[in-house]
């Protein structure tokens, strides 16, 4: 008897029939499940060991109960851990059952240690994926790189499951609280506790969860660890949490924990909230690199591009972590600038007139995938430009700060400040000024001192040039701005300046020679008609000096409304805008004058 016994367990322990184990690949397939109530999922044989992958399948299904894909035991049973190290990679699982009270599982794996769960997209799955066993442990494996979008009541689960990896996941949910069944969830985005289901109780110890992105639209709470006994070697840092709503909430042994709250129980110390700035809510693509992660080696270097997408039969394309590692299951494949220095060829300062100097960048790190930069200045006190290749140009006295920008959408800057001497200040604005009242110089071989007035005051070189332009009259002008006539008439007098900047102004004067009185009256034989007025009236002067005369009107009060020089014999009033009853003409020449009294025969009486 003793000899059959040890010859059946010599049997046992060497039969390659019972232990040797298979190799199952599920690739490819496209399953659609109609069944809208219990659906075991595609459910994988596992009676003996097997090394199983299940690649690049889609699965829908409208089951309220039960599986998508049945990977592992519910319970403790002789086929647990035969499908130890399965590898599920590249699945796409949708779900679109009508029972908001579902608890269906997309990826289910119980009870079989060192799974590999990654690349894989689930939409609208009531339970999206089950780590669950009664305390086995796990050595290697994770959950990693996967998009669970639209948690119905958790994204993930870890119960009686030790030493469960979760890493570089982005979990997205649009779920409000639990209000009644069917009307929200009680349940975090990862759950982790204990598994009471057996006799004695298994704990989850060792869970870490690192750079994942956790985005909520309302507060609903992103980790909930049920038990204390699931907190041992438990460790959440690295990730990122942003909630529409406000602060991103928590779950600790039944106790809400705010973010901060959180954070002083030790945990997610190097952690942020931030809004991840999806392009969509479909794809899950930040619109810029979030490298707010850790690295975790080389085993979970690979994630998926940010062009990845789900296709039976095929693999989403994945993209490996460069330079800071990045959160969430998207990997942007540039390998980011992480520092910008700016140097100046030969000095950085300019101490010549419209004087150049050229930039250039130095870009860490040596092997950063893009190494161009757009250049830009701002002007402190003083100006300059810059072109595209860095080449900066002075323009103004002071200093100025020249930017270098990565284009690779890191948003790394390097600068450098630069000082500006000697630079030429042009005049702006010119204009002539004199002594005189109305522009008329009197006399032949009159002098007259003309100056000019610029802006800005400090320009480099206010010089001008001084040019006459005789056009009835005749005068000339010397570089000192004394102008001297030489014949009565009209002259332009010009002043152009010399800085380069072209600007100039032109003033127009009347020359006029006085003649002496004792030759002629000038205020005798004068006429004005018609008196009584109806509003115009005519001034006719038999001779006018060539200086000409004043004319004053005034009304009863004495009050002067018309001062004005004449050169004509006959000039024309326009008096209507002035209802007096009475006007008093008074015309001037030299130190003599005379008045005419004139009535206004439409003034109102």
């Amino acid at each position: 008897m003793l000899i059959k016994i040890i010859f059946f367990l010599f049997f046992v322990i060497n039969s390659p029939l019972l232990f040797a184990q298979i190799t199952l690949i599920r690739e490819g397939s496209f399953i659609n499940n109609a069944e809208p109530n219990t659906w075991l999922g595609d459910d994988i044989p596992r009676s003996i060991p097997t090394k199983f992958t299940y690649r690049n399948n889609s699965v829908t299904s409208i089951n309220a109960l039960g599986y998508m894909l049945q990977a592992g035991d519910e319970r403790v049973g002789m086929n647990n851990n035969n499908l130890q190290g399965e590898i599920i990679t590249g699945n796409k699982f949708v779900w679109n059952g009508k029972d908001a009270t579902s608890i269906t599982h997309g990826i289910f794996t119980g009870h079989n240690i060192n799974a590999i769960v990654k690349y894989n997209y689930l939409y609208n799955v009531p339970m999206g994926i089950i780590r669950k066993s009664n305390g086995m442990i796990n050595t290697f494996g994770g959950v990693a790189y996967n998009i669970i979008n639209k948690t119905q009541a958790v994204g993930l689960v870890v119960k009686g499951m030790n030493g469960v990896h979760i890493y570089n996941n982005t979990i997205y949910s649009d779920q409000k609280m639990y209000i009644i069944p069917g009307g929200g969830t009680y349940r975090g985005l990862i759950d982790i506790y204990s598994n009471t289901d057996i006799t004695t109780s298994a704990a989850s110890t060792g869970t870490k969860i690192k750079n994942n992105i956790f985005y909520t639209v309302h507060q609903i709470y992103n980790i909930n660890v049920l038990d204390a006994a699931s907190l041992k070697d438990f460790e959440s840092d690295f990730n990122v949490f942003y909630c529409e709503a406000g602060t991103p909430i928590f779950k600790y042994l039944g106790a809400t924990k705010t973010f901060a709250q959180w954070q002083a129980l030790g945990y997610d110390l190097h952690s942020t909230v931030v809004d991840p700035n999806f392009i969509n809510r479909i794809d899950f693509v930040p619109k810029a690199r979030l490298n707010y992660g850790t690295n975790l080696g080389s085993n979970w270097q690979t994630g998926l591009s940010t062009s990845a997408t789900w296709v039976v039969g095929s693999s989403p394309t994945t993209a490996n972590q460069n330079g800071n590692w990045q959160v969430g299951a998207r990997v942007y494949e540039t390998i980011p600038v992480l520092e910008i220095t700016i140097s100046g060829l030969n000095d950085s300062a300019i101490s010549t007139d419209n004087g150049t100097i050229q930039l250039q960048a130095s870009i860490l790190p040596t092997d950063a995938t893009t190494q161009t930069v757009t250049w830009s200045v701002v002007d402190l006190t003083g100006k300059a430009t810059i072109s595209n290749s860095g080449l900066l140009t002075a323009e103004k006295n002071g200093t100025v700060k020249a930017i270098a920008t990565a284009t690779d959408g890191s948003g790394m800057k390097g600068e450098l400040t630069i000082t500006i001497s000697n630079q030429v200040i042009l005049i702006e604005n010119l204009t002539i000024i004199d002594d005189l009242i109305n522009d008329t110089i009197k006399g032949i071989g009159t002098k007259l001192k003309l100056k000019v007035v610029v802006t800005p005051q400090n320009a480099t070189n206010i010089s001008v040039i001084w040019n006459v332009e005789n056009i009835t009259g005749q005068a000339n002008i010397d570089q000192n701005g004394e102008l001297t006539t030489i014949s009565s008439g009209k002259i332009n007098v010009i002043a152009d300046a010399l800085d380069g900047s072209k600007r100039s102004d032109k003033k127009e004067y009347i020359i006029a020679i006085p003649v002496l009185l004792q030759q002629h009256n000038y205020l005798e034989n004068i006429r004005i008609f018609p008196n009584p007025t109806s509003g115009k009236i005519k001034i006719h002067f038999e001779k006018l000096p060539s200086d000409g005369v004043e004319i004053e009107i005034r009304n009863p009060l004495g009050q002067t409304f018309i001062r004005k020089q004449i050169y004509e014999n006959i000039s024309e009033w326009q008096l209507e805008k002035y209802p007096f009853s009475i006007y008093f003409v008074t015309i001037i020449d030299k130190d003599k004058s005379t008045t005419h009294k004139i009535i206004n025969g439409i003034a109102p009486k």
